[in-house]
């Protein structure tokens, strides 16, 4: 093999890694989930029927990532949980609940 064939291999193999890479299904649902928790939390303070519904899903959340060992995003969605059960209990702490989407975002 000529090294032009080599360097032809290489480029098209970075190129692949690339393309696959910038396609993981994990990168793309996480991007989703900030959307998808903040309608959540929003939906339980705006109506506790609905709170049981989103601590349900981000339960699910909280378990992915510490399944994926992101323990920094595993302890905000849990005290996004916790916040979500006062709000059921109407025990409102809106402004809280910002800050901890917040670091949802930075850390997950």
């Amino acid at each position: 093999m000529s090294s032009y064939q080599l360097e032809k291999i290489k480029f098209v193999a970075f190129l692949l890694i690339h393309f696959f890479i910038s396609l993981n299904p994990l990168i793309a649902i996480e991007s989703r989930n900030y959307h998808v928790i903040e309608k959540l939390v929003m939906s339980c303070y705006r109506d506790i029927r609905s709170c049981n519904k989103a601590l349900y899903k981000i339960n699910e959340f909280q378990k992915n990532a510490a399944i994926n060992k992101k323990f920094s995003c595993q302890t905000r969605l849990l005290g996004l949980e916790a916040n979500l059960i006062m709000a059921g209990n109407s025990n409102f702490k809106r402004k809280e609940v910002k800050s901890i989407i917040d670091d949802i975002k930075k850390y997950c």
